[in-house]
């Protein structure tokens, strides 16, 4: 027995770090087993609102995963509100009100009331950028309804439903109609030449009110508004409420709205975005061999493009060569007879054409928008200036204005399209 032992200290002897190992778990695993759970110290944050109060002071609302012991294995949230003179008060409150320490390393989702952006926004975001706990990838969004409610819609669908609200915003990216905005997006075009950002914008309506969406029912009392107000929170009343994804978006200058844009004028400028891939196209009154006054709807499924640029006597040019890659999907036309076996695959190159027009009157349409506000948020200056600095400096030197470059840019857009 000491036989075996003794060169088990011998062989130990020679492996210096499995003494290390040895060491670590002997000095650190009793304490790591009797530690309290990271769920019982911090409170786990998905979802940030923010909100105006009357007093000017900041509503904050917390949508804030509760750990419990349960067998259905379902995620229990609540929304957890505080009031402070800052962000940060206001988040102090809200740890003092739940008895944990905020957390925000999980959260997806913040959301705004359209009312900051009545001014600059980013004067209340900048707590939240300069958190080092928050990714920059966070989804940004604003509402016309106050973030608290939209809060607890947002709760009822991650405690009830399949449908996430971060994985809705997540997928605007790649549709051609919206647009993903985040904490690095908006700082990025904030502090581009032009000051400009997108912020996307979600609607809470009624369930009876026009359009769909996707309906959550909404509390009006809760464990957060007893939490801040110190009274108990008696009975709750539900209300439901749609989630409702236009696609608008808000334009930011400087943090603060100039434009709403809807789902088309976003579509428009989305042709200068590598990430969509979904998307429809409608062309109207479109007459060939095979149509006669038809409306035809094509539904993109694939694109690339290839942005250039360069300068003329000083002048400017980008250059943007389009593939979009096309079906037919829709046919309406008076008259038209749908007959067993009908391929309307090979379309005629009339339409090819007329599709393609329309294409470049979408993107004129867009870039028309950028100019009125002087927006930049196709980062044209920045493909400009890596082009050849030295020509895009010397004719930023020759405007008067020079936030009003887009209007003394020449566009040559290419699109081709294929169909299938």
């Amino acid at each position: 027995m000491m036989n075996n032992f003794s060169k088990f200290i011998k062989n130990t002897l020679k492996y210096p770090m499995f003494i290390v190992f040895l060491f670590i778990v002997i000095f650190y695993g009793g304490a790591s087993l009797g530690k309290d759970a990271e769920s019982d110290t911090y409170a786990i944050v998905t979802a940030i609102g923010l909100d105006k109060s009357e007093s000017d002071e900041i509503e904050l609302s917390l949508l804030t995963f509760i750990p419990i012991v349960a067998q259905d294995f379902k995620e229990k949230y609540e929304v957890i509100k505080a009031s402070g003179q800052s962000i940060s008060e206001a988040m102090d409150y809200a740890g003092l009100y739940i008895g944990r320490e905020v957390g925000l390393s999980h959260v997806k989702t913040i959301v705004l009331n359209e009312s900051y952006f009545d001014e600059d926004a980013s004067v209340e975001m900048d707590y939240l950028v300069r958190n080092k706990s928050l990714a920059l990838s966070t989804s940004v969004i604003c509402t016309d309804a106050k973030a608290s409610d939209f809060l607890q819609a947002i709760k009822t669908l991650d405690s009830s439903s399949s449908i996430k609200v971060d994985t809705l915003i997540e997928f605007n990216n790649s549709y051609i109609f919206s647009k993903e905005s985040t904490l690095e997006s908006f700082y990025k075009g904030l502090y581009s030449p032009s000051k400009a950002s997108y912020i996307s914008f979600i609607s809470l309506v009624g369930e009876d009110d026009e359009g769909v969406g996707i309906t959550a029912s909404t509390s009006n009392a809760g464990l957060g508004d007893s939490m801040a107000s110190g009274e108990s929170s008696g009975g709750s009343q539900d209300e439901n409420k749609k989630i409702l994804n236009k696609g608008e978006t808000f334009l930011c200058k400087r943090g603060k709205k100039v434009a709403k844009l809807s789902s088309e004028e976003m579509r428009n400028l989305n042709f200068f975005d590598s990430s969509f891939k979904h998307g429809s196209i409608v062309i109207e009154d479109f007459s060939d061999e095979l149509f006669k006054n038809a409306r035809l709807t094509f539904e993109l499924y694939d694109s690339q493009r290839n942005i250039r640029a360069g300068f003329e006597n000083g002048i400017p040019i980008i250059y943007l060569d389009l593939k979009l890659y096309v079906k037919l999907s829709e046919v309406k036309e008076k008259d038209l007879e749908i007959k067993e076996n009908v391929d309307f695959k090979n379309i005629s190159k009339k339409a090819i054409n007329t599709l393609e027009f329309k294409v470049k009157d979408l993107i004129s349409e867009g870039v028309n928008i950028l100019r009125e506000y002087k927006a930049d948020t196709i980062e044209i200056y920045r493909i400009l200036n890596n082009t050849d600095h030295k020509a895009m400096k010397k004719f930023m030197d020759s405007l008067e204005d020079k936030e009003d470059y887009l209007n003394h840019v020449i566009f040559k857009v290419s699109p081709q399209i294929f169909s299938s």
